[in-house]
């Protein structure tokens, strides 16, 4: 949905094989994506990835596509609202493992392959709230932080192996 959908849409309008991934299948906006893909011929195919469990999906990406990625878009993010104080643990954890281990756990899975072909692009979505803090957005900017760090990191670890990160 959102960001995520008109990406997939128009890269795979522009010829691009897109993956688009989405937990929780099947539901209405794979389907949806499916029929659009069938109607206008294109290469977009729909895979399940849950970024707090695992990445096994980015293997079934690289079987469709027959090797590495060429870019991985780390788009998936989730928000609470209110103050730290009274954000409890659990939807701490879970914003932190959607927002910044979810990103790791992707690229960690599309490296491998990228490293071998000497070539690929991460680009990790974060928000103006991974610089700027606006008050009652809790722990949202503090896992938005953390991916552009992370994002800086990776940028100066991969330069060698021809693999850039791009931070949106």
């Amino acid at each position: 949905s959102g960001f995520g959908r008109l990406m997939a849409e128009d890269f795979a309008r522009k010829g691009a094989r897109v993956f688009a991934t989405m937990r929780n299948l099947p539901r209405p906006e794979a389907d949806e994506l499916r029929a659009l893909a069938a109607a206008e011929s294109l290469d977009l195919h729909v895979i399940e990835i849950d970024v707090t469990d695992d990445a096994a999906g980015v293997a079934e990406a690289e079987r469709i596509a027959g090797g590495a990625l060429d870019v991985l878009v780390n788009n998936a993010g989730i928000s609470t609202a209110g103050p730290i104080e009274i954000q409890d643990m659990q939807a701490t954890h879970s914003l932190f493992d959607t927002n910044v281990y979810g990103p790791h756990r992707l690229a960690r899975a599309a490296l491998p392959a990228m490293r071998a072909r000497k070539a690929g692009q991460i680009v990790n979505v974060t928000s103006q709230l991974g610089r700027v803090i606006v008050p009652g957005y809790g722990q949202y900017s503090p896992t938005k932080f953390a991916l552009e760090a992370m994002s800086e990191q990776m940028a100066y670890e991969l330069v060698p192996h021809g693999i850039d990160v791009t931070i949106i």
